[in-house]
């Protein structure tokens, strides 16, 4: 049966606007490309502008899993779409600048304002977790959420997974508030949380794990 994304997590995309700045977390590869698909297209059916960054999987990976769910190849060649890696966009030299990252953010969101367009982006951080640089990760992040002077929309994406198996989950909550909305989705459904009124506990429930 084809999966399909929550009348909840449509709204949540549908709603997302200038400044927003929220994060999902995924548990399948399935799930992401699925929303990834959904939220990006969400912007160039506007006719704006979306990039996204790659982290789990390579930009050509991306590019099979997403071309039969929107119309990769033929927004790529407008330029109106993005798809890159990790790698000379969060990392350079081996190491991860938060305020370099976001002027990268910015100078893309100002050459797409130029041509008239507005901007929606999301970057998968697993390259933070697997080469230990989740320090690097949360300056970023709590930079990005208090320095976010452009308005551009972003959502961040975190493999539920792979913050388990490298041992990081005292980060989820910190993580979390250091955005907007939370979105956790999987094959069993989703859940859609603001920070302020979660607690440690709600999350060791939701994902049966310890904080």
């Amino acid at each position: 049966m084809k999966a399909t994304l929550s009348n909840g997590v449509l709204k949540f995309i549908g709603r997302t606007k200038p400044r927003d700045h929220n994060i999902f977390f995924y548990d399948s590869l399935e799930s992401k490309h699925l929303l990834l698909s959904q939220y990006l297209n969400k912007s160039l059916e506007n006719n704006n502008a979306a990039i996204y960054i790659c982290s789990a999987e390579t930009p050509d990976q991306i590019r099979d899993a997403l071309k039969y769910l929107m119309p990769v190849d033929d927004r790529e060649k407008e330029g109106r779409l993005q798809i890159k890696s990790y790698d000379g966009w969060y990392f350079e030299d081996g190491r991860a600048d938060a305020m370099r990252i976001i002027g990268k953010w910015k100078s893309a969101y100002e050459g797409y304002t130029m041509r008239g367009m507005g901007l929606r982006v999301s970057g998968d951080t697993t390259c933070f977790f697997v080469n230990d640089m989740v320090r690097d990760l949360m300056r970023y992040e709590y930079a990005l959420h208090r320095f976010l002077d452009f308005p551009f929309e972003a959502l961040c994406a975190y493999n539920i997974k792979t913050i388990v198996d490298t041992g990081y989950t005292e980060v989820i909550m910190p993580l979390m508030r250091a955005h907007g909305n939370a979105l956790f989705l999987s094959h069993g459904g989703s859940v859609i949380l603001e920070p302020e009124d979660t607690e440690d506990t709600d999350i060791e429930e939701l994902l049966n794990i310890e904080i």
